[in-house]
């Protein structure tokens, strides 16, 4: 049998000699003859090849993409899923075969041989990833101009005049005209603001002569249904900022650069502009409905969440701060802090989801319009469609809007009395950040939490324990997907939650000062709480949640409808995200354990 297994060969030189004895008594040989299929493509595999004499192949359709010799080792990944190539004996082979099932035990006991299972994590997310970029630009890229502004078409005669078309510029707020072809079957043409600055200013010419001469007749025309990536190659080929747009063969308007950019961009920036222009909360309803449709789009073009919510979270609190300013007297605002907790404050919000705000006010002040200002805005949020705050975390609830020494007694009684609504209460301040007012007192306040906050591990350990509170489903060990009639998972409950709530209570205990989760797990590698290779696996892991929660909640009921329902449904995933989602899953146990340990919570 196989006395003679070569331990000096990573990973297995991680190994103990209690553990070699363990492996080399679950050992088996397999012999190939040259064309024999070891592990075929799509079928997930029950043990580790390790080669003992011979070669293997690795195809994918008839091209070799690698090969294994003598004591290489082959396939990781398709012990968990199948691999998307087929592993052939180029020659005759022996190989020593390792179950999956002493492999992962061992990976279990020895954390150093442990690394290695889960090695490579990161890369992998990221290769399919990157393949998943790839379609995801191609989605972005089929937007039609259709879907862009397109300014209407201004006419003139060719017989008006320079300072005619100058004045019809001025008067249609265009910086285009077209002009009408002097005979029957002329071709029609084109004059810019940049064309009269230079034949009138540059030139000379005088205002009276005739536009027809100096318009530009080969036009760039596209038709409304093609691609708005066609007009932005023809715009930077031609180095011109407009295309004329045709429906039917007929001109129907003008793609302006800008438009196109906007368009491209799913008019982030005009949702922006629309809310700091805002004169009252008729007009920041408008915008506010516009980011349902920012957000539709984003998604539905294959946007990353990451900058879906980092776009999302600019924006809202652009929302949250100009209805603040349209409805808080002037004293209120210089005097006031209003901050928002939560997802919200994290910056994670990528759906109108409750409302979690509050209003510090400044020791000493008052005003006697506050409680109208506060229900109004509570009420606005509403029928802007943020719902509110089923725990009535709400600038409408004095409890949340109350001087800087009456939020410094809450956080000394969350700190000290941490009942349930107490440790909520406590971790939603913690993710809080100023949108409007004075940032200094939300800091005043947050510095008075840290400090009183030492080391205390039996408070951090009572705050850390709701990473336990729900069942994370085993992915790489339990066969997740194996199951038949797989039922709904709650991912904010299974995956999300105990990696926020988990990270969250490691980012207090370190007093760091970023809210976003994403942020703060990167502060962590920083400060060597964890490694950064891990770091990076749980930062993967957890944007690619985020991207299948909103998708879950776009998919099934649009972002309209302020339904929650973070349920998945694993049978209805792609294989590319079954993988990844079993991946995360095992990834989401192994933090929960990390923070257990770290934190002395007895999982066991």
């Amino acid at each position: 049998m196989p006395e003679a297994f070569d331990f000096s060969v990573p990973p297995f030189d991680r190994l103990t000699p209690p553990e070699q004895q363990r492996l080399i008594r679950a050992l088996d040989i397999g012999v190939y003859s040259t064309g024999d299929a070891l592990i075929e493509c799509d079928h997930t595999s029950d043990c580790l090849f390790v080669v003992l004499g011979g070669l293997v192949h690795e195809r994918s359709g008839g091209t070799v993409v690698a090969a294994y010799g003598p004591k290489d080792t082959f396939d990781i990944r398709a012990l968990f899923t199948g691999p998307e190539h087929v592993f052939e004996a180029a020659e005759d082979t022996l190989c020593y075969l390792l179950p999956r099932d002493t492999l992962l035990e061992l990976a279990r006991v020895n954390e150093s041989f442990g690394a290695y299972v889960y090695r490579n994590f990161a890369e992998r997310l990221q290769a399919l990833a990157s393949r998943r970029d790839t379609r995801e630009m191609a989605a972005l890229t089929m937007a039609t101009i259709r879907q862009a502004y397109i300014h209407p078409p201004v006419f003139l005669p060719a017989a008006a005049t320079l300072r005619d078309a100058a004045v019809v510029m001025k008067d249609q707020r265009t910086t285009a005209i077209l002009v009408q072809p002097a005979e029957e079957g002329g071709r029609t043409g084109i004059v810019t603001g940049t064309d009269l600055r230079e034949r009138v200013i540059v030139d000379g010419c005088p205002v009276t002569d005739p536009v027809g001469p100096v318009a530009r007749y080969d036009l760039i025309t596209l038709d409304r249904d093609d691609l708005l990536f066609n007009a932005l190659v023809l715009m930077t080929k031609h180095s011109v900022r407009r295309v004329v747009v045709t429906e039917d063969d007929a001109i129907v308007g003008l793609l302006e650069q800008a438009d196109l950019l906007g368009a491209l961009s799913n008019h982030s920036q005009v949702v922006a502009l629309q809310v700091e222009k805002a004169a009252t909360t008729d007009d920041l309803a408008r915008a506010s409905a516009d980011m349902l449709t920012l957000i539709r789009t984003l998604h539905a073009t294959g946007v990353k969440v990451p900058f879906i919510a980092e776009l999302v979270t600019e924006l809202n609190r652009k929302i949250f701060r100009r209805l603040f300013e349209l409805l808080a007297p002037p004293d209120l605002l210089a005097n006031a802090c209003l901050i928002v907790m939560g997802s919200e404050g994290r910056g994670e919000q990528i759906l109108k989801t409750d409302q979690d705000n509050g209003l510090i006010l400044r020791d000493g002040y008052t005003c006697p319009d506050l409680d109208r200002v506060t229900a109004e805005f509570t009420r606005t949020l509403v029928s802007f469609g943020y719902p509110p705050c089923p725990g009535n975390i709400m600038v409408s609830n004095p409890e949340w809007t109350r001087p800087l020494a009456a939020y410094k007694d809450a956080l000394f009684h969350w700190i000290h009395r941490p009942d349930e609504n107490a440790q909520l209460n406590l971790a939603i301040f913690f993710d809080a950040e100023a949108v409007a007012g004075d940032p200094e007192l939300l800091a005043a306040a947050k510095h008075y939490l840290l400090d009183r906050l030492s080391d205390n591990q039996g408070f951090f350990s009572h705050f850390a324990r709701p990473v336990l509170a729900f069942d994370t489903p085993s992915g790489l060990f339990g066969g997740l997907f194996e199951r038949k009639n797989a039922q709904p998972i709650d991912i904010k409950k299974a995956a999300i939650f105990p990696i926020v709530h988990g990270i969250r209570a490691l980012a207090l205990e370190k007093h760091l000062v970023p809210t976003n989760t994403t942020q703060r797990i990167w502060a962590l590698a920083d400060k060597g709480l964890m490694e950064r290779d891990f770091a990076a696996d749980l930062a993967e892991a957890f944007a690619f949640l985020s991207t299948l929660r909103l998708k879950a909640r776009v998919d099934t009921d649009g972002p309209e409808e302020g339904k929650i329902d973070n349920s998945v449904r694993p049978a209805e995933m792609s294989k590319m995200d079954r993988d990844q989602f079993n991946d995360c899953l095992a990834l989401v146990k192994k933090f929960k354990e990390f923070v257990s340990y770290h934190f002395h919570l007895n999982m066991h």
